[in-house]
């Protein structure tokens, strides 16, 4: 996402046997991951930084027009 906001680079998002609005909203497996790294990070500023970044960078991706190839 920050190249395509940097430089202007286009970005297909490609999701692969997982729905997009659980990439967009972050729920069932993601939720629990992120958890685990919010807590692995939670007295690093820096880390959680981070973490946030991932999160915001993986709901820009799933807002954007993709290719859903569940099932194929």
């Amino acid at each position: 996402m920050e190249c395509k906001e940097v430089k202007g680079q286009i970005v297909i998002p490609i999701f692969y046997d997982v729905d997009p609005s659980h990439v967009r909203n972050q729920c069932e497996s993601l939720a629990e991951a992120f958890d685990k790294h919010e807590w692995r990070y939670k007295d690093d500023v820096e880390g959680m930084h981070k973490v946030k970044g991932w999160k915001n960078a993986l709901t820009a991706a799933a807002n954007l027009v993709g290719y859903d190839i569940r099932n194929r």
